[in-house]
């Protein structure tokens, strides 16, 4: 059976298929009665406008593109979940893509993208290190608005909201050195990429204020921050000796440092100290719960749709940083003060 036509619409409220076009899109030029009945005659029918049609005659198609890198961190999920009811609101559609933290996925989803006409992209940039980020310089070119979120790219000059990372990690590592804590091992991603970076320059600002030392290979860099990764680090620190206290640049990591730490025979917080970021659901669920750092995810979200929108109703808006303030959360496993000797 074929599908209603806005032609269907306009024959049977007995109007052109100009005034039906106008009264659907909310145009000026049509009288309230007939808005009121062309708005019924379509609901009647069943009319769902094609959006490929209408961005030919008005340039958008209400989507906007998605990417992340990892759904099974549950962080992300959170992320898709409020961008998504922020564009419902603003009747926009989602289109999703999952990069798993791969460049070149990332380049097939921002093509894709450009093949659909999204009428914008909010992007979680990859953890992994690239400095071929030609694909974005394809989107400006066709002036599609770009917002990052979580993080950014260092070569791409578009709007980011995110949390103050550095900030975050500076709070974490002080509330440790203010309980005894000396050696205060940190897991993180490539220190090329700003979400190490500035999660690593908050670490070394709270020893630098207290004129505390730090070894250089208490940063421990890793591929991939992910449960496996944050477990395998775990293992390759406890060959080198027992730390004060184990950090891990997000939560999923932590984990895996919980697992690694009580698989080895010693305690948390009793014998070592764990920390995360991000402040996921089940970190207050654990037999430790976990101290961590919260990132205000529903605002970023809500940060971020607001940044794009102003794109897409202004392209060439100065392309600024926002960065909002995380908590500290103490919990279980960073136990309370420690002896300095």
């Amino acid at each position: 059976m074929a599908s209603t036509t806005i032609k269907d619409v306009a024959a049977a409220a007995g109007v052109s298929v100009g005034t039906a076009s106008m009264a659907l899109n909310s145009k000026k030029g049509v009288n309230e009665e007939t808005r009121k009945r062309v708005l019924a005659v379509a609901d009647e029918l069943g009319y769902r406008p094609n959006k490929y049609a209408r961005y030919l005659t008005s340039k958008r198609t209400n989507t906007v593109g998605l990417i992340v890198t990892d759904i099974t961190n549950p962080f992300f999920g959170l992320i898709i979940d409020f961008i998504q009811q922020d564009l419902e609101a603003r009747g926009y559609d989602l289109v999703l893509g999952i990069s798993a933290g791969s460049i070149t996925k990332e380049r097939k989803l921002i093509e894709k993208f450009i093949n659909l006409h999204v009428d914008g992209v909010i992007t979680v940039p990859s953890h992994k290190q690239s400095a071929d980020v030609r694909h974005f310089a394809e989107l400006q070119k066709r002036a599609i608005p770009l917002c990052f979120i979580t993080t950014y790219y260092s070569e791409v000059d578009a709007p980011c909201v995110m949390t103050d990372l550095s900030s975050g990690s500076y709070d974490l590592t002080r509330h440790l050195l203010e309980t005894g804590h000396r050696s205060i091992l940190y897991i993180v991603a490539s220190l090329a990429l700003p979400l190490a970076r500035l999660r690593v320059e908050g670490y070394r600002a709270a020893f630098l204020e207290r004129g505390l030392p730090m070894e250089a290979d208490w940063i421990v860099v890793v591929d991939e921050p992910s449960f496996e990764c944050g477990y395998q680090a775990t293992g390759r620190i406890l060959e080198r000796g027992k730390p004060d206290a184990i950090l891990a640049m997000n939560d999923v990591m932590a984990l895996g440092a919980l697992k690694r730490i009580k698989e080895s025979g010693y305690g948390v917080p009793g014998d070592i100290s764990v920390a995360g970021y991000d402040d996921l659901l089940y970190t207050t669920l654990l037999e430790t719960p976990l101290t961590t750092v919260r990132q205000p995810v529903e605002e970023m979200c809500r940060r971020a749709v607001e940044s794009l929108f102003a794109h897409i109703q202004d392209y060439g808006q100065l392309n600024e940083k926002i960065f909002l303030p995380p908590k500290l959360l103490i919990r279980a496993s960073t136990g309370g003060e420690r002896g300095q000797g």
